[in-house]
């Protein structure tokens, strides 16, 4: 073959800007990935529950564990600022 040929058809290879389809291909999806896009798919649903509430029980223990603790952080929040404004008399 001629040297100049076989160098045109490389670069024709090299920069093309084919489309190519994901439909064509046949590639087997990981289970892992399906089970992920359903679980997606259940926040997707309009059921009247926000974000935080539709991921089942151990969500709402998790929302109410960040609670407590945003509520007990604010109590020694204030207690610290109240001991620094007032400090014991010695």
């Amino acid at each position: 073959m001629n040297s100049t040929r076989v160098l045109s058809m490389l670069r024709r290879g090299v920069s093309t800007s084919a489309v190519r389809h994901i439909k064509d291909v046949q590639a087997e999806i990981n289970p892992a990935h399906l089970a992920l896009k359903e679980r997606q798919k259940m926040f997707n649903i309009d059921n009247g529950l926000r974000v935080h509430e539709r991921g089942g029980a151990m969500d709402k223990v998790l929302y109410n564990l960040s609670s407590v603790l945003v509520v007990v952080g604010g109590v020694l929040w204030a207690s610290t600022i109240y001991k620094m404004a007032f400090p014991p008399k010695n």
